[in-house]
């Protein structure tokens, strides 16, 4: 609810605005009160700003950039920053070594979620497996996942992958403009393809990837947005017309958003798997060994989620994309296009895909984990229930760790010390029990897309305009940080191109 308490006397919530002010005034007053008789811990908290009476850091946390500030106390603190604001106290974990101990190696304690009130209650979204609590519920959707595009059977969606992979280079060529939306659309399909097999009807279909796309940008925009209702969530009963309700609005919408992507193409797949046609599908195999119910329903709707793409990085580094043209021609002769089952030989492509991950990673702030029980870490006391942020932008661009992070250079992970460097791929899809189930589809989908794009275009900048500068290129400040105003169109690298790809068909 973006409502700011200087704007409350000019609204017609006035009167909760200061039953607001009063209930915030003695909720910081009892914090205070308990922290201040708290000797249960010797050990000091990390380091961090000072903490001011009562209100601790609220002053200085930020209300937007959060990566330029984490990294700011990072500059000033360290590898792991203590932050105190009323109603949470966190850390900033700085440095992979750090993350691996905490959340890797004390998976059990460390892998609570603290999702907030609007998130969970008001936009009902709780649903999502990056945000259960560990339990039954959550054990069972990754058990189901794994079951479907684990490590052992993700290959056997590869002709899926293949297929759509192909139709997206037809629409790309010759394209003008910001192929987002295109490779977005590609991605969707697959994943759809993947969960619920090739029946479900376009329609569907097409509504299913819209409904995503819209979900995910306003589950973005929330979960990294303060709201007074995750404080006062008596908040959420009054009106959605009323001014100020904003995110009465927005939880309405994302409440029937969800409904449709859980039970709308659930089913469908149910009436397709009870009469033989559903044909192969996570949904069939999930039917067929689980049987219906809601953890199958919320396995296959967290799908889309895992996605990410890395084309964009293509886009700015030409000599990048030539040298991945150049290693995949030498695999295929340029006689076919490039299979999935080419990857092993692919070893310049295969940095290239993790230098994508790092440069500018697009999740420079990772999913935080919460603590169920106390924690010592490096002399420093960690108390249950603590809001622990991954600092991922900051981890993957550590001059002391990677050298010359500013730079674009895959080629660092082809030298003789490349194993001793973080993966990219295991910062950004999380850590412990939080490891993003989807991992394995998200790598073979984004590997593929990625260097066919590369094989088959040249990526150039529209006709008339130069190509833009790397260094000035700007980022939105959200969960998923992605370049703003990039656009390209897609040039066939020779003629052979057009000749592998006359025989794709586009027809479902």
């Amino acid at each position: 609810m973006e409502l700011t308490l200087n704007r409350l006397g000019d609204s017609p919530l006035k009167l909760v605005g200061v039953t607001v002010s009063i209930a915030t005034i003695g909720y910081v007053l009892v914090q205070g009160l308990k922290k201040m008789t708290d000797n249960s811990n010797r050990l000091p908290p990390p380091p961090g700003p000072p903490h001011r009476f009562l209100i601790g850091n609220l002053l200085q946390f930020p209300k937007d950039h959060f990566y330029k500030r984490f990294c700011e106390w990072q500059r000033e603190y360290g590898d792991i920053v203590s932050v105190e604001i009323p109603g949470a106290s966190m850390v900033i974990l700085n440095s992979y070594e750090m993350v691996q101990e905490l959340l890797n190696k004390r998976p059990s304690s460390t892998a609570g979620r603290k999702a907030g009130y609007m998130v969970l209650e008001v936009m009902r979204i709780k649903w999502l497996t990056s945000l259960i609590q560990p339990g039954l519920h959550h054990s069972n959707q990754r058990k189901m996942l794994r079951r479907g595009i684990g490590p052992q059977r993700v290959g056997s969606h590869d002709s899926i992958i293949e297929s759509n992979a192909s139709k997206l280079m037809i629409t790309l060529q010759n394209f003008n403009g910001d192929p987002r939306s295109l490779i977005l659309q590609a991605v969707g399909k697959i994943v759809i393809e993947v969960a619920y097999g090739t029946k479900l009807p376009m329609s569907m279909s097409k509504g299913l990837s819209s409904w995503n796309n819209e979900l995910m940008e306003l589950a973005n925009h929330a979960f990294f947005n303060f709201w007074f209702v995750d404080i006062f969530h008596f908040l959420r009963y009054i009106p959605s017309w009323m001014p100020g309700a904003k995110f009465k609005r927005i939880g309405d919408r994302c409440t029937w958003l969800s409904n449709q992507i859980r039970h709308a193409p659930f089913e469908m797949a149910m009436a397709l798997h009870k009469s033989g046609e559903i044909g192969h599908s996570l949904a069939a195999d999930l039917l067929d060994e689980f049987g219906p119910g809601d953890d199958v329903m919320d396995a296959l709707g967290v799908l889309y989620f895992a996605i990410m793409a890395f084309v964009n990085a293509l886009l700015l580094f030409p000599e990048v994309s030539k040298k991945v043209y150049e290693e995949v021609i030498g695999v295929t002769d340029g006689a076919r296009l490039p299979r999935i089952s080419d990857r092993p030989n692919l070893p310049y492509s295969e940095a290239v895909w993790k230098e994508a991950f790092r440069w500018n990673t697009f999740t420079p702030i990772g999913v935080p984990h919460v603590n169920t029980q106390d924690e010592v870490i490096n002399g420093y006391f960690i108390k249950s229930g603590t809001i622990i942020n991954i600092n991922n932008g900051f981890i993957l661009s550590d001059p002391n760790v990677w050298g010359d992070p500013e730079n674009f250079r895959p080629e660092r992970f082809l030298t003789d010390d490349a194993n001793s460097l973080p993966n990219p791929l295991s910062v950004v899809f999380g850590y412990g029990m939080r490891v993003c189930p989807g991992i394995h589809l998200a790598d073979r989908t984004g590997f593929h897309i990625g260097t066919m794009v590369a094989a088959l275009y040249d990526v150039a900048p529209l006709e008339g305009k130069n190509r833009p500068r790397p260094e000035l290129a700007e980022y939105t400040d959200a969960a998923f940080r992605m370049p703003i105003g990039v656009e390209a169109r897609f040039i066939p690298r020779d003629s052979h191109t057009l000749e592998l790809l006359k025989d794709v068909k586009l027809d479902d």
